[in-house]
């Protein structure tokens, strides 16, 4: 009889265990769930870093383009007043041309193609995250525990 008590007990408390565990994997997200929210976490990720990117090179293009127009109103102010029998006149008037000239190429040149670039990541990534993620009703503290650990893969 004792034998059969504890073998009984054993039974049950493995019962127990088995329906315990159970369970806790009914609570677990299944795991297409968790590999979603992991995307969607990443591509969040992505989105701060790219619109932080995208922002740095549009802001360049501005800066250039904002210097371009400040020699642009520094040549038409000076323009009136350049004396041509004056080779010192002429030559600051030409000076401030050459700096116009050099501005209008950094405007033109590869800092419009990289702010172009970057706006059209940003893009796209903002495209697919609202395909992918937005307005899809995640667990939030399952988003919160994999955002502690979040591993996402480096951006293309």
């Amino acid at each position: 009889m004792k034998g059969s008590i504890g073998v009984r007990a054993g039974v049950v408390a493995g019962a127990l265990l088995l329906a315990g565990a159970g369970a806790a994997k009914a609570q677990m997200p299944p795991p297409s769930e968790a590999a979603a929210v992991n995307a969607c976490l990443c591509l969040q990720q992505g989105l701060a870093a790219l619109s932080s990117d995208m922002n740095a090179k549009t802001q360049a293009l501005a800066a250039i383009r904002q210097h371009l127009a400040d020699l642009d109103n520094q040549l038409s102010q000076a323009r009136p007043t350049v004396q041509v029998n004056n080779p010192d006149s002429v030559a600051r008037y030409k000076a401030l041309l050459d700096q116009r000239d050099a501005a209008y190429k950094q405007s033109t040149g590869p800092v419009v193609a990289q702010a172009d670039q970057a706006v059209a990541r940003y893009n796209a990534h903002v495209n697919q995250y609202n395909q992918s993620c937005a307005n899809h009703p995640f667990d939030a503290a399952m988003m919160a525990e994999m955002q502690a650990h979040l591993s996402c893969p480096p951006l293309q």
